[in-house]
Order: structure tokens, then C-alpha cells, then sequence
């Protein structure tokens, strides 16, 4: 049975480069593929019209709104709420097109109050907000005042939705422990792009690493960073994103004289990432706190080893020694014992890499998750 169905996401990758996005992005192309009809809701500039294209396939509606973010004291909540706000009253207007109605993460959390559309909304959760303010000071009021009104949203649209699926068994323990177990979940997680090739054994003269994520208190890299004069002369960090917490770490390269050793390569496309995956002997993610981790699985989808927190989330797709080594998070030491044994020890590098890949192909393609999403809707629909 073929599908009308609407994604709703704030920002796409090509405005922002973030998980959600490009999970809503990579799972509207993988349903299309599949021959059902996609329209993703999103953000547009708000001094313009409602604009609608067509990119590879996919309808992109992009919603003009008012940007929030210049409402300093709360411009989180305020950016939030000002696209939800419009992307309610668009839902409303045009529901009777859709046999499914996909919130993604925050964005759409005001649909609960559209009741006519109680049958066939659903909700990804992607994180919780108690989880993800973990790192930030009790009086950074604008992170505090968006965390009470993202609380009260998140419950909301779980209780209206009809089901929900969650990325991880851990992300849904948490919904379990913060938002209790009367809700429908399903967990069904990311996927990444595959049918990437294994290259060649190379035992390279300089190791290189790559972290790719926010650079933000939860994701442990400015730890690592602190760290890295305890590593050999021949390992070499390269870090991929911005954030809040760039200028700390500027001033950590700096104050250890690590400038030839850590680089701050800034934003990247998911195209350039890709494209210059395969030239790393291994990728890091020292997160407090994941709900899957998706930027493991496209290191492994590129047969690169992992390096990462010995976590819930982690556990479920990084297995011990395996396709990548797990490392105590409140440990920095660890992941630079891990980094070095990966730089003295190629071959057994390179199988990991090869256990990753096979597992990705598996299990994780988005051909593959789009497949499970689509059988969620189906029964959702009958």
C-alpha cells in the first residue's frame, strides 16, 4: 500500500548539520525509494513566503517563522516554540493529505493539539531534555526556562501520539524512567548510508583520529583534548563540528601547545565527512550521555574502528574489542591507551573495521530501517 506521509523537522541538513536532520533527510529518501510519497515540513526564512520543492524526489515544504533566537533571555524555548507554533497551524490546514504524520524529535510537539489528527501521528524521539541540559550550570536561565517548557511538550505529544518510536532500548528506558511506561514504544534506530568498501591494510607513519559531533559538555571531547599530550608524537585529532564549548577547547590547544596535534577543522558537510572517513585509522566519541551514536555507525559503515563511552546506548551497536574498544567515559587516559594500541596494532584495527562494516550492512542501512518504519506505519494505518 503506498503511503502519504509527512516528516516534520525544523531543520534539514543542508541548514543544519545534526543527527535529526539528517535521520529525517536519509529515512524520507530510503520510504521514497520504496514508492510512498514524502513531505518533509520545515523551517523557512521568515521574511518570505511558504515555499514548496522538490529535492531528490521528496516534497520539501519550508515554513516561514518567526526566528525566536533574538529573543535572548529564552531563545531556545522561543525558537522552538515559534516554528512548532506555525508548523501546528500547517498541519491543521493540510492533514487530510497525509495517511501519516511523523514528528521528529521537539519539532511538531505542539501537534497534540490537533485532534483530528490522533490516528495517524507519530513521534521519533531522539533524546530527553533532562538528559541533554546534563553539563550546563543551574543558572544559564535560557537552558533551564527551555528545559521546563520542552518537558511539558515531550510528554505531551508522546501521550497524543498514537505510537512512538524511540532510536535506542536505552533512549527508551529513559522514556520508561522520565516519562513513565504508558506510552507506546517501539524502538527502530538510525540508519546510515552503506555499500561503502573496505580499503586496503595501510600501516601509515602519523595515526589519525576524527571526532564529528557538537562540541558541547555532554559529548567529553575537551577531556580528550586535555589529554592528548599523553599520547605518542605519531597520533594526531582532528575535530569535526562547533558548539558551545570551541573556545574552551582553542584555549586548551593553546595553553598545551597541542596545535600540532589536535586540528579544529570546524563544519563539514555529511558528504565531505564521508568523503574523508576512510583516511582515519579511527573515529572517537567520548559522550557522557548518547542515545545511539549514529556517527559510530558511519565509521563502521566506512570499516573504521570506534573508539567510545562504555554507555547503554553504545553498548548496542559497539561491542568490546569487536567492531571498535569501549572506554570508562570519566576516563580520558582510556581512550588514549585505546588510540595507541589501534595505532600499534593495524591488523587487529583493521579487523574491527571489517566486523563494523558487515554489522552495518546488516542490520543499520537505511534501506533497511526504512523498511521497519514502514511496517510500523502500516500498522499504525490498518
Amino acid at each position: 500500500m503506498k503511503l502519504d506521509i509527512l516528516l516534520v523537522c525544523k531543520t534539514m541538513p543542508w541548514t543544519f548539520k545534526g543527527g535529526i536532520q539528517t535521520h529525517t533527510w536519509e529515512l524520507g529518501k530510503a520510504m521514497n525509494k520504496l514508492g510512498h510519497n514524502v513531505t518533509i515540513l520545515t523551517g523557512g526564512p521568515y521574511r518570505s513566503n511558504e515555499t514548496t520543492t522538490v529535492k531528490e524526489g521528496i516534497e520539501v515544504v519550508s515554513l516561514p517563522y518567526f526566528p525566536g533566537r533574538y529573543i535572548k533571555l529564552i531563545s531556545i524555548a522561543a525558537e522552538e516554540i515559534s516554528f512548532n507554533w506555525y508548523a501546528k497551524n500547517w498541519v491543521k490546514n493540510n492533514h487530510e493529505r497525509f495517511d501519516i504524520i511523523h514528528a521528529q524529535g521537539r519539532s511538531g510537539y505542539l501537534l497534540y493539539t490537533v485532534k483530528a489528527i490522533r490516528e495517524k501521528l507519530m513521534s521519533t524521539v531522539h533524546g530527553l531534555i533532562e538528559m541533554e541540559i546534563k553539563g550546563f550550570k543551574w543558572y544559564n536561565f535560557n537552558r533551564q526556562f527551555h528545559k521546563v517548557l520542552a518537558r511539558i511538550f515531550e510528554r505531551r505529544l508522546m501521550n497524543a501520539s498514537k505510537l512512538n518510536i524511540s532510536v535506542s532500548q536505552s533512549l527508551k528506558a529513559h522514556i520508561d524512567e522520565f516519562r513513565g511506561k504508558e506510552q507506546r514504544v517501539e524502538v527502530i534506530p538510525n540508519g546510515v548510508q552503506g555499500g561503502f568498501e573496505a580499503q586496503k591494510l595501510v600501516i601509515p607513519k602519523t595515526s589519525r583520529f576524527l571526532f564529528v559531533g557538537r562540541l558541547h559538555p555532554v559529548k567529553g571531547i575537551a577531556k580528550i583534548v586535555s589529554a592528548m599530550d599523553q599520547a605518542g608524537p605519531n597520533i594526531v585529532l582532528d575535530i569535526i563540528g562547533g558548539g558551545p564549548y570551541e573556545q574552551r577547547i582553542k584555549n586548551i590547544i593553546k595553553e598545551k601547545g597541542l596545535e600540532d596535534r589536535v586540528r579544529l577543522l570546524g563544519e563539514r558537510s555529511n558528504e565531505v565527512i564521508h568523503e574523508i572517513m576512510e583516511y582515519y585509522q579511527g573515529l572517537i566519541l567520548p559522550s557522557h550521555y548518547e542515545t545511539q551514536g549514529i556517527v559510530l555507525l558511519e565509521a563502521n559503515a566506512h570499516a573504521i574502528p570506534v573508539i567510545a563511552s562504555d554507555i547503554p546506548a553504545i553498548r548496542e551497536t559497539v561491542k568490546n574489542n569487536f567492531n571498535g574498544i569501549l572506554c570508562d567515559h570519566e576516563k580520558p587516559e582510556e581512550f588514549i591507551k585505546a588510540m595507541k594500541y589501534i595505532s600499534d596494532n593495524p591488523l587487529e584495527a583493521h579487523k574491527m573495521g571489517i566486523n563494523g562494516i558487515i554489522q552495518v550492512e546488516e542490520s543499520y542501512t537505511w534501506d533497511k530501517i526504512a523498511d521497519q518504519t514502514i511496517d510500523t506505519y502500516t500498522k499504525l494505518s490498518a
